[in-house]
């Protein structure tokens, strides 16, 4: 055993450190193709890229989906000890590689496992909307993503939506109202600061307005990202920006629906079973943000998240993950799987 985890260890640093020196921010994903192709010939996996620059290998009713896209900052990679740094490192490309190898080595003991690194994830999700449109379901899926040991059964929503309103443009010496301070107010009226997982945050993100120094604004446009759990309404929570903003024209750019799974999902209970054997004391955890866990809930019977690395160095300059944490993941994926296939 000593041997195969010396084995591992040094493909997964082979791997990491090759695919962290592509830099993919969400756009160019298109740029990991020479890596998934030297991928699909040295494991032995079939390989389809899809339109929007998704990389699929193999094939099965259980999905590994994990994905290619970083935020933007390229981080040149460098390594201390058994500490990998650079773009990508912990968010995704970490999980991915943990991912990789364990669809490797379970495609070589006989089970059926998919491996999917989409495109897109950190803009709009383009990857996993495609997948959710392809007509593909599946028994179990996985999302990799730095969970700090924890098995997510939940995310919150997303709902951004721009607002656009008008008001009187006048000589600001002589002026009776300001859109900008109309604006500001109406803001302030609305805004909820993220608290806790249960209540909504509204959150303006982006403010314009006026374009001439001595003449109050005709227009005004400010953009809100909001997030919500499932038990609030988006239409409840659109409702009362409406009332607020009364004569401005709305429009939702993007809503991503609340994800919940239930804690004892076969899924969640065999992944807590194969940490458990790691010597790791699962969490269920609940995340504030969105994912594509979000987007894939309706084309899987049993879905999770969990992966690798630490998710507070996420998007942050100083991304890093060690092979250590790559290697228990690569394990705990595989034990979770064996261990699933065996219940069934």
């Amino acid at each position: 055993m000593q041997l195969e985890k010396e084995f591992l260890l040094q493909k997964e640093k082979q791997l990491l450190l090759d695919l962290i020196s592509t830099y993919t921010p969400s756009g160019e994903e298109d740029k990991a193709l020479p890596f998934f192709e030297r991928v699909s010939k040295d494991l032995g996996l079939s390989l389809k890229v899809t339109n929007t620059n998704s990389f699929y290998l193999n094939k099965g009713k259980i999905l590994f989906v994990s994905h290619i896209d970083t935020v933007q900052g390229f981080i040149e990679p460098k390594v201390e000890k058994d500490v990998i740094y650079g773009r990508g490192a912990v968010d995704d490309k970490g999980p991915l590689i943990a991912m990789l190898l364990s669809t490797w080595l379970l495609h070589e003991n006989g089970y059926d496992v998919m491996f999917a690194a989409l495109s897109d994830e950190e803009n709009k999700s383009a990857g996993a909307r495609e997948l959710l449109n392809s007509g593909n379901t599946f028994e179990n899926i996985i999302v990799g993503e730095p969970t700090n040991g924890n098995i997510v059964i939940e995310y919150r929503g997303v709902i951004h939506l721009d607002i656009e309103c008008k008001g009187k443009g006048e000589h600001s010496s002589s002026s009776s109202e300001n859109l900008i301070v109309e604006l500001g107010e109406k803001i302030r009226r609305v805004y909820l600061p993220p608290s806790s997982y249960d209540k909504p945050s509204i959150v303006p993100t982006i403010i314009r307005s006026g374009d001439r120094l001595n003449v109050t604004p005709s227009d005004g446009y400010v953009h809100f990202d909001i997030r919500y759990p499932s038990t609030v309404n988006e239409k409840a929570i659109i409702s009362e920006i409406v009332n607020v903003f009364v004569d401005c024209e709305f429009k939702v750019v993007e809503s991503v629906p609340p994800v919940k799974v239930q804690p004892n999902n076969p899924l969640v209970i065999s992944l807590f079973r194969a940490l458990s054997r790691e010597g790791i004391k699962p969490s269920l955890s609940r995340k504030a943000g969105t994912s594509d866990m979000n987007i894939l809930f309706p084309i899987a019977k049993n879905i999770v998240a969990f992966g690798p690395g630490d998710s507070k160095l996420e998007h942050t300059d100083k991304e890093k993950i060690s092979l250590e944490e790559i290697y228990k993941g690569i394990r705990v994926y595989t034990n979770t799987i064996e261990e699933l296939c065996k219940e069934n």
